[in-house]
């Protein structure tokens, strides 16, 4: 699309027509899943690389794709999402994964900023095991930082931090601040095994999220990925 279709796009139109800034607070980046392996393997070497592509709770492995049809029944395992990929249009899923190209369309979008969640990194904070969790979370951090950073007056990447415990939510937080990145996207929640039914296990991530955000002045956004409810 040229500049001049882009001005003519009904979202331009309407855009000239307010007197303030247009944020999208809730995009999302599709990452390039080949690069996105080389910063995991630079990030925690080889061997996370290779724990994370066989890991169930991960974006890679998908666990409803290696169940039976009574598996999934049986342990409630919710299907991986398909309708965020277009395959017809692929101008726009080139944009949704290429930060030059999305910066470059933004106006013909109608929008001043966006705020860009990570797609397979929603999945990343709720990784059962602590060190694939928190070393996958920081090569997403990386990996969105620099293919971003020249691109920061008009968009933002939000970056992942795990929330199992205030130590490491602390760590990736700090992390992601000195790579210049402005907004976090928080676990909604962590599972936990109940030993006491009684006892209230939210408290600490409650805690934690507000208290990293008071400390710092990071935007937040709260995500789940629906393989962590599986």
């Amino acid at each position: 699309m040229n500049n001049q279709d882009s001005a003519n796009s009904r979202s331009a139109q309407l855009r000239t027509r307010l007197n303030h800034p247009i944020i999208d607070s809730d995009g999302h980046v599709v990452e390039f899943e080949p690069a996105l392996l080389d910063y995991i393997r630079e990030v925690g070497g080889a061997a996370i690389l290779e724990r994370y592509k066989r890991a169930w709770d991960t974006a890679f492995y998908f666990r409803w794709n290696h169940l039976s049809l009574a598996e999934r029944r049986d342990y409630r395992v919710p299907r991986p999402v398909w309708w965020p990929y277009p395959a017809k249009n692929t101008y726009d899923r080139a944009t949704a994964a290429l930060p030059k190209l999305l910066y470059q369309r933004l106006d013909e979008m109608g929008l001043d900023f966006a705020i860009l969640n990570p797609s397979q990194g929603l999945f990343a904070a709720h990784i059962q095991y602590d060190e694939l969790r928190q070393a996958v979370c920081r090569a997403f951090n990386v990996y969105h930082a620099d293919i971003f950073r020249e691109y920061s007056d008009r968009m933002t990447p939000a970056a992942c931090i795990p929330m199992h415990t205030p130590q490491e939510a602390l760590e990736e937080l700090e992390h992601a601040a000195r790579l210049g990145l402005k907004v976090v996207m928080l676990a909604a929640f962590v599972r936990r095994s109940l030993h006491s039914p009684g006892k209230r296990r939210s408290s600490r991530r409650t805690l934690a999220g507000w208290t990293i955000s008071a400390l710092t002045a990071s935007t937040i956004t709260i995500r789940s990925g629906r393989n962590a409810s599986s």
